[in-house]
């Protein structure tokens, strides 16, 4: 199949972004590459964002709405439900693609047609932005433990491409997950299919001037865990692997409640930190740091 006649559908869940989404469309229409459709998915929206989308007379736009759930995955899935594309990329309706994000990937792509992924890096901008960290120029292969375990590549959900028969191996997205659902459905893509990473910056992505409740922070470090103990049962982890991983989830979310003065909670996350580490230092001061707290 030659580049040009490969499909790409482009899924973007949207839910009251009617001040953002019109220049993300753009980014879209400005793609170098043209052979793609524009599954925008509205979960509710009370603002005038299907007016927005209906100003753009683009036959390769569709849109959907359906009933609130506030769901990312669920929103997401059905995007990913309604794609006819050899291909599925995800853009989320606050980010943006620089016009050569397809076609750089899909020629990376063709050059390694036994990947089922592709993805790489991003930029910030808007208030609040960091500078992009240094990462790999390029990787290609198994990239499930240099990712999980080694951190050599940044995940950035606005770039990913991958081939639609993934699903038909690793599922949908898990619609059971608060924050973690779009990291779980890409480590399951990246435990059993070949990926390409590259860091070249094609996404642009927004930084809102919002902090993270505890709430959800709490539920990413859960879920993480989760994730990790789920891959060391499927054997893609071995017990050091799982042991780094899980301890470093505890010890971040004891940090978590020290911050927020919940120093029971951060007890029990030293002692399973400890229970994993029990020779590490830290785990020591730490549980010792939560206990004084307690205690006033």
């Amino acid at each position: 199949m030659r580049e040009n006649e490969i499909f790409v559908s482009v899924i973007v869940p949207t839910y009251n972004r009617a001040h953002l989404i019109g220049e993300t469309i753009q980014s879209v229409i400005y793609q170098t590459y043209s052979n793609w459709e524009l599954i925008i998915v509205d979960d509710g929206s009370q603002d005038d964002t299907k007016s927005i989308i209906d100003k753009f007379a683009d036959q390769r736009i569709h849109y959907f709405a359906i009933d609130h759930c506030g769901i990312f995955g669920k929103v997401r899935n059905a995007g990913m439900q309604r794609a006819n594309g050899d291909l599925i990329a995800f853009l989320d309706s606050d980010d943006l693609w620089k016009p050569d994000k397809l076609s750089f990937q899909l020629s990376l792509l063709k050059q390694d047609p036994d990947a089922g992924f592709i993805f790489g890096h991003c930029e910030q901008f808007g208030k609040g932005a960091i500078p992009p960290p240094q990462m790999e120029t390029f990787y290609s292969g198994n990239v499930f433990i240099p990712f999980l375990v080694e951190e050599r590549f940044v995940f950035c959900v606005p770039s990913i491409m991958f081939k639609k028969e993934v699903i038909q191996t690793v599922g949908y997205i898990d619609e059971s997950l608060i924050i973690g659902s779009d990291l779980d459905f890409f480590l399951r893509m990246a435990c059993r299919y070949k990926g390409i990473f590259s860091n070249e910056i094609l996404v642009r992505v927004r930084k809102h001037d919002q902090s993270t409740s505890q709430r959800l922070e709490v539920a990413s470090h859960r879920e993480h865990r989760q994730m990790i103990e789920k891959f060391f049962r499927d054997g893609y982890l071995n017990k050091e692997q799982y042991v780094f991983l899980a301890s470093k989830q505890f010890y971040k979310l004891g940090l978590v409640h020290l911050r927020t003065k919940k120093p029971r909670e951060a007890i029990n996350s030293f002692l399973s930190y400890i229970n994993l580490k029990p020779l590490h230092y830290k785990g020591w001061i730490r549980l010792g740091q939560a206990a004084l707290g307690a205690l006033s």
